[in-house]
């Protein structure tokens, strides 16, 4: 798998303002248990050797829906608050009512306002105006690793959190703010990984004019075979 980046870049200029602005929007990321340090750390080895951790499966899906991410059929099952991965890409500032078109995006933070030796630093191509907002969005369009496989259901096994990385043993560069995606409920061999990509406002599939394929963690195994059954799961 060509998408081997096991988490989001963060120069220090970014941490910097990530950092003051989660304080200023009084918005705070929940600090990284030792445990799920331990996981991220194990992840992110096995993401930069090959790309996709050994109990998990890429396969494409019938019906024309692209890829999925499934936990191997002969893998054991995992437990709900287990670190799937980090959701990492290109972190950048992107003019808030312009968006970027990328369906792989998240916004880390949105109406920020950046001083005129900011946005010549960040956004050099534009002409500058003090009032223009920027959100900060991470984009694994191009770059990023397997979680921008892993697709969206109302009915998710997984979630994705925001988790400030502190000083630690475990190799990992400390950084304010990352989205990792861990399991809210056990994930059974076979199972598909999903996600709900819709915030509290429901306003992801709105804004795409989309309204996405419904499925949850059974539409879709994967049998001993590594071939994608379909189920006849009414919704």
């Amino acid at each position: 798998m060509r998408f081997k980046i096991p988490r989001a870049i963060l120069s220090l200029e970014l941490k910097k303002i990530i950092s003051q602005e989660m304080k200023t929007q009084q918005f705070a990321a929940t600090r990284a248990s030792q445990k799920q340090l331990q996981e991220i750390a194990a992840v992110s080895q096995e993401i930069e050797k090959s790309g996709l951790p050994k109990h998990l499966v890429c396969k494409k899906l019938p019906d024309g829906l692209g890829q999925g991410i499934f936990l191997h059929p002969k893998a054991k099952p995992v437990e709900k608050g287990r670190v799937i991965a980090p959701y990492s890409g290109i972190v950048a500032f992107i003019p808030q009512h312009y968006g970027n078109g990328s369906d792989y995006t998240f916004s880390l933070l949105s109406n920020l306002l950046l001083t005129k030796e900011e946005q010549l630093f960040f956004d050099p191509e534009r002409k500058y105006h003090p009032r223009r907002l920027y959100s900060l969005d991470l984009d694994a369009e191009k770059r990023g690793n397997f979680t921008r496989f892993i697709n969206h259901s109302e009915a998710p096994n997984l979630a994705a959190y925001p988790l400030k990385i502190s000083k630690n043993t475990y190799g990992l560069e400390p950084s304010p703010l990352d989205i990792v995606y861990i399991a809210i409920k056990k994930i059974r061999p076979g199972e598909q990984l999903l996600v709900c990509y819709e915030d509290s406002e429901k306003s992801y599939w709105g804004a795409l004019n989309i309204k996405p394929t419904p499925m949850t963690p059974k539409t879709f195994q994967l049998n001993s075979s590594l071939k994608v059954t379909k189920t006849k799961e009414k919704f």
